[in-house]
């Protein structure tokens, strides 16, 4: 298996970038803390393993290259109920292109109220004094798009931060960019992520500058089913090495069963689960998806903290299967279909091989394929909606469709009725008398 170039280079890159802050930072070097509070209710439930996978909308956060995944606007709300009586709150929003796919959010990390207490001039304790409410803030826009077509993404944030202390702020800014890879082997992704390349002002001090590497690696059990393995390494400037994996289970393309545990590196260790779940739904003429997210994360010794997310994934599920089955006489079957996009690609379930095979030479742009050659039997059908101008934009698939081709109706023989054949009786000829 060949490595691309770009990716040794950008892994070269990164080791250099974290080894120099590491060289100069250390334990409690790095403001910006809250950059390092784990977001979004998927990747958390998964112990963080998110680098090598990075295929939703939460890819601004954790590896922006996986934006170039995304092939419809999404809109995603999260609240998080952090240690004592912290919240975090987030809102994010992903648009597809023709020139890739763009995304953009506002976190919020709130630490509630803190006593405030005074100090004389003497240096001795001089009582409280009310109470304070310090608040970061955060904004990040993103982009990512493909480098070569179905195979390397590429993708950067920017990010603004923004602390508000007892009578004073902070404001910084920092840079996450990200490569993504999908390798010859079918399933696996590998994925590199250089996070938080900036410093806050008013003193100076770099973000918690990290280095991530992951690896994912899916397996399709059978239509609507399928298993996602996922492990990351990361690299900290004010932390020790983190490991990172975690899994998903998909039932029926609707129930998600997630799990994950984080080793190392800082107090966000320990176990974490979650689920989630997602409806198709039709609006008018549109359509829409309703995406229900949860997380529970041990952080270590600062206790267990939890996420709700809701997201709506808009125009999606927009190719809907119509009906299949014998014809009469010259009549072929064909599989015939609803929805919008430019053009279709038809796909065929193996059950001997466990992935989807593309029945269709090129794409198709009449809602109705002919399945010439096709014996009776049972099959799998899946159509997906492509844009011949983009090649890496694949839209959202339909869902799977279990169809029965029947043989070819053949009249029954008529029967063959019997004529009655006339036989003639030889002539007799009578002998002569004899003289």
């Amino acid at each position: 298996m060949k490595i691309p170039r770009r990716i040794i280079a950008f892994a070269f890159i990164l080791a250099l970038v974290v080894s120099e802050a590491r060289a100069a930072g250390g334990p409690g070097s790095a403001s910006g803390a809250g950059l390092k509070v784990p977001v979004w209710a998927r990747p958390t439930a998964m112990g963080g393993a998110f680098a090598g996978l990075a295929d939703d909308a939460s890819s601004l956060y954790w590896n922006p290259a996986g934006l170039a995944t995304v092939t419809a606007p999404e809109i995603s709300l999260l609240h998080t109920l952090y240690v004592a009586d912290t919240r975090y709150q987030a809102v994010g929003y992903t648009q597809p292109s023709a020139l890739g796919t763009v995304g953009s959010s506002v976190n919020l990390l709130n630490y509630g109220k803190i006593p405030r207490t005074l100090e004389r001039t003497d240096g001795l304790y001089g009582g409280p004094s009310g109470t304070v409410n310090p608040q970061d803030l955060y904004l990040a826009v993103g982009w990512g798009g493909a480098l070569v077509p179905g195979r390397l993404r590429a993708g950067i944030t920017l990010r603004g931060a923004f602390q508000q202390l007892s009578g004073a702020s902070l404001a910084g800014g920092g840079i996450n960019a990200g490569l993504l890879w999908d390798t010859p082997v079918p399933g696996c992704r590998l994925g590199l992520v250089a996070e938080n390349l900036g410093s806050m002002g008013g003193g100076g001090r770099m973000l918690p500058v990290s280095g991530v590497g992951g690896a994912s690696f899916r397996v399709n059990l059978a239509p609507g089913f399928h298993i996602i393995y996922a492990a990351d390494v990361r690299q900290a400037v004010d932390a020790e090495i983190m490991w990172c994996m975690g899994g998903e289970l998909a039932l029926f393309d609707a129930i998600f069963l997630r799990g994950g545990w984080r080793a190392g590196g800082n107090a966000f260790a320990g176990p974490s689960a979650g689920v989630g779940l997602e409806y198709p739904l039709t609006w008018f003429s549109g359509g829409f998806t309703l995406k229900l997210d949860y997380a529970a994360a041990d952080s270590g010794e600062l206790g267990r903290s939890q996420r709700f997310q809701l997201g709506i994934r808009f125009g999606t599920h927009p190719v809907r299967l119509g009906s299949i089955g014998g014809g009469k006489g010259d009549e072929t079957a064909c599989l015939t279909w609803k929805g919008r996009g430019p053009e279709f690609v038809i796909y065929l379930w193996s059950e001997e091989d466990r992935q989807w095979t593309q029945v269709t030479d090129r794409s198709v742009k009449e809602k109705r394929y002919p399945l010439i050659g096709f014996p009776p039997g049972k099959y799998v059908f899946r159509v997906v909606s492509v844009d011949p101008l983009r090649p890496d934009w694949i839209g959202p698939e339909s869902g799977d469709l279990e169809v029965v081709i029947e043989p070819t109706y053949e009249p029954p023989p008529e029967a063959v009725k019997a004529k009655p054949v006339k036989v003639k009786k030889p002539a007799v000829r009578k002998a002569a008398p004899k003289k």
